[in-house]
Parts: C-alpha cells; structure tokens; sequence
C-alpha cells in the first residue's frame, strides 16, 4: 500500500466515479482502476460494488475512507505547515472563481490585500464555473473559491466550510428593446406566461434555484420555458432578435448586448456570490484575514447603495 494508492483510493471513494476521479487527479482510467484493484487485493477488502453501470463504496468501504481522508488531512496540512514555517517564499493562495466575478470585483480586493502584506502572500487565480468551484474545494486544488452557493437551502452550508458573502445578483428579465415589455418598470413571473422563457439549464446550480423559485411562486406549470441554456451570454444572443424573454441574473455579460433590464418582483436574490475555503485548509490564518477584508468592503458597499 502506497501514498498514491489512498489519494487514488479517496477521489475515487469521494466521487465514486473513476471517470471523474482520473480527470481530477489528471491520471488514466486504467492506471487509477489497477490501483484501486491493487489495493482491494492486499488489504483483502472489496471497497466497490457495482450498481447497474455505477460503483458505490461497500459498507467497508466507507470506513476505510474516513480513516484515509483524515490522514491524508493531516499528512497534507503538516507538510504544507513546515514548509510555510521554514520558506522563505510567499504564500500561495490557489483560487478558483466564476467568471463574472473574477473580472470586476475579485482583483481589486486580491490586489488591496497584496498591498496590505507585501511578498507575504500571492494569488493563482483561475476562471471555472461555480461545480468547478466546488470540486476543486473538495479535491484541496483550490484554497479559496470564489461561486454562487444558495446557504438557506438545507443541506447547501458544508460541514466545515467558512463562507463569506459577496455580492448578490438579483432576479431579472431581459428582453429586446421592441418588445412588448420594454417599457415595463417592474414585471411579476404571471406577467410572463404569453412569452417563450429562456432561462438556465437545470444542469446547473444556478438553474436549479430558477427551478426551484418557480415552483415556490407557483408559476412553474404556467411558464413557456426552455431551461437549456449554459449562461446569460447564450440566453441574451437569443433573446435580442425575439419575442423571447430571458429570465437571469444581472451580470456584467449583458453590457455587450441591446437589451433592456427589469426588475421581477421575486421575495429572493437569484444568486448569491460567496468566498468560501475549508476550515482544515492549512492557510487558514491568512484567509481568515482575507475574508475580514471581504466583509469591511461589503460592509462599506452596503451602506453606500
């Protein structure tokens, strides 16, 4: 039994996919497979069953897998500390953040923070989407991320996860400059029904919370929707030459196109923009110090709107 072994034999216990777990670890599907194998034969343990075209972790399984993601914790977060204690370089924060974000925002307070701890701490900054956000978290190749999360859902506020709120991006509807609502100051969803909705794919999270919204104001049975879309950037190209509407969040990506916004009248944020990093996560310390950043220049935005 190696170290390579566990790391493989966590990732794929975690997601229980090898598909996934060799993509994360960026390592073949049959070298992962062989190990875990391996592994099975010299513990003699059967970690894995197959469900249909699906493997889940037996009952053995499980236990083996607090036992290892604890000690690979552990084993992950002394190395990182001695080489924080005994480095002379600075601290690298690897952060993972969506797009609509990590261009306005995001560098301004990364940047702020630099300043403020001059050849104390860096940022790797990477653009990936809010699931990406989220994996990256698990997998500990990001330290902080910067994604939508809906925390009043039950089950969506992680189990030891500190999260800090950024910005929220309400509810809202576009639609064409001639369209028969663009004269509209307010709009309700029942004012919809007589029009395609263009909205997000429930693929995603962020689409799911359309879902769910709809189905709380009662309207979901009622809409003409077409939950098929990646992004407001694919939603606004249809949406500009149609007598489309697209339900969305207000983002930075509509500026580039001719429509006009409303506001819907909606008890709740579409989504909101949280930092968010383990509380294992060895620069706890310094993140600690970034999200007190986070909230003074929320705090300060806050009181000026």
């Amino acid at each position: 039994m190696n170290l390579n072994q566990l790391r493989y034999f966590e990732c794929v216990g975690r997601l229980e996919n090898y598909t996934r777990a060799a993509r994360e670890l960026h390592v073949s599907q049959p070298s992962m497979t062989t190990a875990i194998h391996k592994l099975e034969a010299e513990l003699k343990l059967t970690l894995f069953v197959k469900q249909g075209r699906h493997i889940v972790l037996t009952s053995t399984g499980q236990q083996l897998l607090l036992v290892v993601q604890q000690s690979l914790q552990t084993l992950d977060d002394g190395v990182a500390q001695v080489i924080a204690t005994n480095s002379q370089q600075p601290i690298k924060l690897r952060v993972g953040c969506i797009p609509t974000v990590i261009g306005t925002f995001l560098p301004q307070v990364l940047h702020e923070f630099e300043q403020a701890h001059p050849q104390q701490v860096t940022f790797e900054l990477h653009s990936v989407t809010t699931e990406q956000v989220q994996s990256g978290l698990a997998a500990k190749t990001f330290d902080l991320g910067i994604a939508a999360a809906d925390t009043r859902e039950a089950g969506m506020r992680e189990a030891g996860m500190h999260y800090q709120p950024l910005l929220k991006q309400p509810f809202i509807v576009i639609v064409a400059p001639t369209h028969p609502l663009a004269n509209r100051r307010q709009l309700d969803l029942a004012d919809l029904t007589d029009y395609p909705v263009l909205t997000y794919s429930p693929e995603l999270l962020i689409g799911q919370k359309v879902q769910r919204t709809l189905q709380r104001q009662g309207v979901a049975s009622q809409l003409k929707l077409r939950a098929a879309y990646p992004d407001e950037l694919s939603i606004a190209g249809m949406v500009q030459s149609s007598l489309a509407v697209g339900l969305v969040a207000d983002t930075l990506y509509l500026a580039a196109f001719d429509l006009v916004k409303i506001p819907v009248t909606v008890p709740e944020d579409l989504r909101v923009i949280y930092a968010m990093y383990r509380a294992a996560n060895p620069q706890h310390a310094a993140l600690q110090q970034l999200f007190q950043l986070f909230n003074s220049r929320t705090t300060t935005e806050d009181a000026s709107n």
